[in-house]
């Protein structure tokens, strides 16, 4: 009887259930403060000069990310390429001047083998510094439907705002 319980208590997927008092994570915004418009027009216009479209996401996107992220506002944006899987971008919004801090931080963590674990071995990482907004996408060939135009979207990405270096 006892097993019965505690096989009741488990989940399909082996994860720990949420409980009711945890805090969520946030959702992504849908309108975004002053600061959030002029990253994303900026970005919006780098990828536009690829022939790209890029948009808020209809559908829902989580990068791996420290746990200084996790709770932070963000904008989530998908470039109009052929692979439904490709082509998201993340900004976060962190308004209490330490953004350059949490894009080192990320950074960092996408460089260290447990932030490169839920993307294919030869994913390249862009995270960028604007004002208050740290910026990120990522693009691997393999995982591609169309490598030469989702890597000029990636380019187009990585040169908006100040490059953060990711050794990986």
């Amino acid at each position: 009887m006892v097993a019965l319980l505690v096989l009741a208590g488990c989940t399909s997927t082996g994860r720990p259930t949420v409980q009711a008092d945890e805090v969520p994570l946030p959702t992504p915004m849908r309108s975004f403060s002053a600061a959030m418009a002029g990253t994303v027009s900026a970005l919006q216009s780098a990828v536009a000069a690829t022939g790209t479209r890029l948009a808020t996401a209809s559908g829902a996107y989580r990068p791996s990310e420290p746990e200084s992220l996790l709770q932070l506002p963000r904008v989530v944006l998908r470039a109009d390429l052929a692979d439904s899987d490709d082509g998201f971008v993340v900004v976060y919004e962190i308004a209490d001047g330490t953004a350059r801090q949490r894009a080192e931080e990320l950074a960092d963590y996408l460089a260290s083998g447990f932030g490169q674990t839920n993307y294919p071995a030869d994913t390249q990482f862009s995270v960028g510094l604007l004002d208050d907004s740290v910026i990120f996408t990522s693009w691997s060939s393999r995982r591609s439907d169309d490598p030469a135009r989702a890597e000029a979207v990636f380019d187009a990405i990585a040169a908006v705002g100040e490059a953060i270096e990711v050794n990986k």
